[in-house]
């Protein structure tokens, strides 16, 4: 089975259509820019595993909830390098 790794940079209301049915329990999901703002609806809603770039969240003043990992841009290459498609939204 191939992974994906979703990626999301606006808040969720940009999201409000998506069908969160495309992602699969072996996809990662990445959160990134100002979709990091409203990361526990995300987490409510996905199916993957959650990571939020560091780099965002530092510069956002935030902090990431339990369920999500906090990963640097060398861990964000990695994960990317490690996916089979990356699908950013």
């Amino acid at each position: 089975m191939s992974s994906i790794i979703h990626i999301f940079s606006k808040p969720s209301s940009y999201y409000r259509n998506f069908d969160m049915g495309l992602i699969s329990q072996d996809d990662k999901v990445l959160l990134q820019q100002d979709a990091c703002y409203d990361q526990s609806k995300f987490v409510v809603n996905c199916p993957a595993p959650l990571f939020m770039l560091e780099t965002c969240a530092l510069a956002r003043g935030i902090s990431p909830i339990e369920s999500i990992t906090l990963i640097d841009d060398l861990s964000w290459v990695d994960l990317i390098a490690s996916s089979d498609k990356s699908i950013t939204w």
